[in-house]
């Protein structure tokens, strides 16, 4: 028995395997049983090499493995001789090659057993065949009795189109399978149950199935595993990895403690399987404070008052869990530290603790995760406070009486046990002053003893200061003695005043150095320079508190030849001075003047002005005769530049050689020009004012063309919007439109406001010489100037027009007998319409006559279609007759035929109304009438005579109603009245004679 065992590194697919059939028990043998019978005939010599045995004796029933082959061999076969046996199987369509073994025929008309071992043998399924291929020559023999089919192969097939073939029907060949059952594969680490922590993360790997078959042929792929039950949470938790058989932590879920199982079955191709259950036990792991284990106490001080961490908790716990300090009435808490998912143990702000009452705090603490409780021990010992050290004093510091910055005299060190901040005061000044006082240093318990500013120290009235100092860290304290010494000050002394130089107008620059006064200070006080120049008036030198005297200003274009300049120096105490010293100014230039600018009012320049139109001379003046100068300008508003040039040789000011001065689109219609001249040493600037007059500007059609389409209508239709696109660089210009149509004046009015187009008669395309399209000109005008575009106007057909009859009544009379498809007259219609909206057809409505008497030919013509016998003499037929345009459109009118009670054939056609007479049913309601009209005078005198006598009143025939009304009243419905046709019953007078 081979195990396979699918570990990490194995590539297993477990999509769903057919299973074919039952699977086999035991062993069994498909085809001959007994081969040596069939020894009569073999396929020597014939165009065949391979067979199929589509009979139900070499078909498979169940699914298993082949074991043994047997074959008989033709007498002659040239052994050692191979033949490849082989499975079939029918897919529908093509056979596919199931599998096949290459067995060694050894022994000539004989059997031949050759015995397959693993993994070689074929698993056959349920309805597969047994087949043989003889590429070396024939080997198999054969007898009568079976079904069978034959090829010829060139090569090996897989798949085989064998229903092409034809089917033969009594051969039995001389073969047979032994096949033998599959062996059920099973799980070899199953039942099992595996404790998991519920800190595993996703992706953890639980446990890994392990499997075995003792089928060696039952490789990766032909064996199904599935996970098919799970009870607890385990679909939630847990996940089933098909490729490698690992069950691992789901992602995104958390694991809670419990018990959860999945069942995992594992099924062969045969359809042998076995089941095995994996119980997972998540069990609970409680917080484990690592950190108490390494640090479980701390000392701190009994001044310590400030919201403190003291210890930081390090829990080692998956799940969710919280902290806290179960000791009672203790100046401590637990809380997550900021920035940290951390807890921590902190001192409470504002905690109060005093060493002489408690000197240690023991602190109970846990750490849950809901399920299990850690429990935790810190202590916190507490350190008595020392008094501050102040070092260094008693001190003695001197201090020049001239003195005038803010001085540090002394910074001053604290020492403090604990290092707990310390504040310092200074409670006497002696004598009392305020020129003295501290501040913090820069470093911690450090403080700085100084001198303020401009003290006004005098050396002859206090020589010596005495500052007493007292500094506490809140609970002691210690205290020492400062003092300042104050000294007499000398005064500075020049060592280079006084004195002369010189400086170039050309080649000096702001912030030369012109001259460095030299001085000498015995305390080597800081001294400060002030400097006073001669002429004083925009004076270009300066001095430094450095010495330096510097350029402030250029001095180029000066016309001053030289300065006097006095230096005093004073060391805060004592001043010195003035010394003097004398400035030559060389290289003297003359600046050039501009003489026509600034004008006395704007100059104006008109939009559209020349490219390169001379605006503006510019004059000027200059004394130095061989100077060059040159001209530049720049704009207010900056793009005035962009309008305007400067000839920089000559002054000349103009328009832009490149660009129009357009008012509209100007960002100003006002520009200052700053207009400058240079001689390369000094420079002239004065400003030329423009004003950009406006000028009016036609509008402009962007697009030239356009086109609008109209139904055919009434005057007064508004068209389309025709979408005018045109441009006015007027900026807030009025503009109105009118348009002109040449020859076809009046079909059109426009807005003069929105340009839209109306109607201004009637248009109807189907009128004889009717245009389709029309051609205007439209015109935009600001009121001064205009522009023309061309807008063409298509007028569409539309149908507007119903066919119409040449009367709206037809009166045919025609004979009883009138020869059937045999014209009688016509009803004609027009439709005014042009085009296929002019097109119509004709067509009857003639329901009410119960049958499809008349019909109608496309030119209008009627014809009688059925014979009209069955309305018998006298009767008026009326029908409707339709034309339809291709748009729906429908005329009518009434066509009445008229069967004349007369044997004469009489075909008469009128367009008229038929008169009162001619409708056949007046003349007998008349008769009738008239008939009872002298009865009824007769009457009175008929009863004057009787009355001379007796009289009896002998009442009225039964049918009398019948006889006073219209056929078509006395038959209530239309079956009556067919029935009347029928037997061609008629009106008749009800007679003197007839008595009841």
């Amino acid at each position: 028995m081979i195990i396979f065992q699918f570990v990490f590194l194995l590539c297993f697919s477990t999509g769903i395997k057919t299973i074919n059939g039952q699977a086999c028990t035991g062993t069994d043998t498909v085809g001959k049983q007994n081969t040596q019978d069939k020894d009569n005939a073999d396929y020597d010599g014939q165009a065949v090499n391979a067979v199929l045995l589509n009979d139900n004796r070499y078909q498979f029933d169940c699914c298993g493995f082949i074991s043994t082959w047997e074959v008989f061999a033709r007498n002659g076969a040239a052994v050692p001789i191979d033949v490849k046996v082989q499975v079939w199987e029918d897919t529908g369509t093509l056979w596919n090659l199931r599998g096949e073994n290459t067995i060694t025929a050894n022994t000539d008309d004989a059997e031949n057993v050759q015995t397959i071992t693993a993994p070689n043998r074929i698993r056959a399924r349920n309805n597969d065949y047994i087949g043989f291929y003889e590429p070396s020559g024939s080997v198999v023999t054969y007898g009568g009795g079976n079904r069978y089919k034959t090829a010829n192969f060139g090569t090996d097939q897989t798949s085989y189109d064998w229903d092409s073939e034809g089917q033969g029907n009594n051969r039995d060949h001389a073969i047979h399978a032994i096949i033998v059952e599959s062996q059920t594969p099973v799980f070899t680490n199953l039942d099992d149950t595996v404790a998991v922590s519920n800190s595993e993360v996703a992706g953890t790997v639980l446990f890994t199935l392990t499997i075995s078959d003792g089928d060696a042929e039952d490789d990766s792929t032909q064996l199904t595993i599935a996970n098919t039950v799970n009870t607890g949470s385990a679909s939630t938790l847990f996940e089933y990895d098909s490729l490698t058989l690992e069950i691992k932590v789901r992602a995104g879920v958390t694991l809670t403690p419990g018990g959860h199982s999945m069942t995992f079955s594992i099924t062969d191709p045969c359809g042998k399987s076995s089941t095995g259950t994996l119980t997972l036990r998540v069990e609970n792991d409680p917080p484990v404070i690592t950190s108490l284990a390494t640090s479980n106490n701390i000392s701190i001080s009994e001044d310590l008052t400030t919201d403190t961490l003291l210890h930081t908790l390090v829990v080692n716990e998956a799940d969710p869990f919280t902290c806290q300090i179960d000791s009672t009435g203790v100046p401590f808490v637990i809380k997550t530290i900021s920035g940290s998912s951390n807890y921590g143990i902190f001192l409470s702000a504002g905690a109060s603790m005093d060493y002489d009452t408690q000197n240690a705090y023991v602190l109970d603490l846990s750490c849950t995760d809901t399920y299990d409780v850690t429990p935790g021990i810190f202590t916190v010992f507490l350190n008595r406070n020392n008094p501050p050290v102040i070092n260094g004093l008693p001190l003695a510091i001197d201090v020049q009486e001239d003195s005038v910055v803010e001085t540090t005299l002394y910074t001053m060190s604290v020492t403090d046990p604990e290092n707990t901040a310390v504040t310092c005061s200074i409670p006497t000044v002696t004598p009392s002053t305020t020129i003295l006082f501290h501040k913090p240093s820069t470093n911690f318990n450090e403080f700085d003893i100084v001198l303020q500013s401009n003290p006004n120290l005098q050396y002859d009235l206090v020589r010596t200061y005495r500052l007493d100092i007292t500094c506490t860290d809140g609970r002691r304290s210690d205290s020492g003695v400062f003092f300042m010494n104050v000294l007499r000050n000398k005064p500075t002394v020049f060592l280079n005043l006084q004195n002369t130089t010189t400086v170039s107008s050309i080649s000096s620059y702001i912030g030369q150095i012109v001259f460095d006064v030299e001085v000498t200070d015995p305390e080597n006080d800081q001294v400060q320079f002030s400097m006073s120049c001669v002429p004083s008036i925009n004076s270009p030198f300066e001095i430094y508190h450095s010495g330096e005297i510097l350029l402030k200003r250029s001095i180029e274009g000066d016309f001053v030849p030289a300065y006097d300049c006095y230096v005093e120096v004073s060391d805060g105490k004592t001043t010195t001075g003035p010394r003097s010293l004398t400035i030559h100014v060389l290289d003297i230039n003359y600046v050039p003047v501009i003489r026509n600018l600034p004008l006395p009012s704007p100059l104006v320049v008109s939009e559209n002005s020349a490219l390169a139109m001379s605006v503006f001379q510019v004059s000027i003046q200059d004394n130095d005769g061989t100077d060059t100068h040159t001209y530049t300008m720049t704009s207010s508003p900056p793009d005035g530049i962009l309008y305007f040039d400067i000839d920089s040789t000559s002054g000349l000011v103009s328009t832009s050689a490149t660009t129009i001065v357009d008012f509209e689109a100007v960002s100003s219609t006002d520009y200052t020009l700053t207009i400058t001249v240079t001689d390369t040493k000094d420079s002239a600037t004065q400003n030329l004012s423009l004003t950009v007059a406006d000028v009016n500007e036609p509008p402009v059609y962007t697009k030239k063309s356009y086109v609008l389409s109209v139904n055919e209508g009434s005057a007064g239709t508004i068209l389309p919007d025709p979408g005018y696109l045109y441009t006015d660089e007027d900026t807030g210009d009025t503009h109105k439109f009118s348009m002109a149509c040449g020859s076809n004046v009046g079909h059109f009015s426009i807005s003069s406001t929105t340009g839209f187009i109306t109607l201004a008669t009637d248009i109807d395309v189907d009128a004889a010489g009717s245009a389709t399209a029309y051609t205007c000109a439209v015109t935009v005008s600001d009121g001064v100037l205009s522009d023309s575009a061309t807008l063409t106007i298509n007028v569409k057909n539309i149908n507007d027009n119903t066919p119409v009859f040449s009367s709206n009544l037809f009166t045919y009379y025609l004979d009883i007998n009138y020869p059937l498809n045999t014209v009688f007259g016509s009803a004609v219609a027009t439709d005014a319409d042009a085009g296929t909206f002019g097109t119509f057809t004709y067509s009857i409505d003639q329901t009410s006559l119960g049958i499809e008497t008349f019909g109608i030919q496309t030119n209008g013509d009627l014809y009688l279609k059925n014979s009209l016998t069955s309305f018998g003499y006298g009767a008026s037929l009326s029908f409707v007759v339709q034309a339809t345009d291709t748009g729906s459109i429908q005329g009518t009118a009434t066509v009445f035929v008229v069967l004349p009670q007369t044997t004469t054939t009489t075909t008469t056609t009128t367009n008229r109304y038929i008169t009162f007479w001619e409708y056949p049913a007046n003349p007998a309601w008349v008769i009738v009438l008239s008939v009872l009209g002298v009865f009824i005078l007769c009457l009175p005198c008929f009863m004057v005579w009787k009355n001379r006598g007796s009289c009896t009143y002998k009442g009225r025939p039964d049918d009398y109603k019948e006889r006073i009304r219209e056929p078509s009243e006395v038959y209530e419905n239309k079956e009556d009245m067919t029935k009347k046709r029928k037997f061609n019953l008629r009106w008749k007078p009800w007679m003197w004679f007839e008595r009841s």
